[in-house]
């Protein structure tokens, strides 16, 4: 979430005394003085929009070989890939796996500071899962990590579709 969001939940609760607030202590007074509930709303709220926002992206980046590329003894319990992406001040290169040995739930990483730092499920992981969508590593149906409905039917829509026509 960004400061403006924080700043925009503030005006539709009718908060005063946030504008001159930086993000952390916005969040703080959003704490103290918003409801509960609309406060939790918002928040899932904008982990829909960045999910859906990314997954857009991961769907354009994973059609490049260059941009995404899977280890070759990849199966649908070890993925490992690699992520590079052209920059204009130079190459963002990200090692990605996810593990899945209990099919009840799959691990996952990447070494960007999103995943690492902020736990996020990261567009770079987007775009692996993507791939190996298209791939057919492992069917959309078998994955149980992160997904909302609105980026499954991004997926459906942009790759699957894609995938049988051809």
């Amino acid at each position: 979430m960004t400061a403006q969001s924080l700043r925009n939940l503030c005006e539709t609760q009718d908060i005063e005394g946030y504008s001159g607030l930086l993000k952390d202590d916005l969040v703080l007074h959003l704490l103290d003085l918003a409801d509960a509930r609309a406060v939790e709303e918002f928040c899932t709220l904008q982990e829909d929009i960045y999910f859906v926002e990314n997954m857009a992206k991961a769907i354009k980046w994973s059609a490049s070989k260059s941009i995404v590329q899977l280890a070759p003894e990849c199966d649908d319990t070890m993925v490992n890939a690699t992520f590079t992406l052209r920059r204009s001040d130079g190459y963002e290169v990200y090692k990605i796996r996810f593990v899945n040995q209990t099919t009840e739930d799959v691990a996952t990483s990447c070494e960007c500071l999103e995943c690492r730092e902020k736990g996020y499920f990261c567009p770079h992981q987007m775009a692996v899962l993507v791939k190996c969508v298209g791939q057919g590593v492992f069917d959309l149906g078998e994955w149980t990590g992160p997904m909302t409905r609105e980026a499954e039917d991004l997926i459906v829509a942009n790759v699957l579709r894609k995938r049988r026509k051809a």
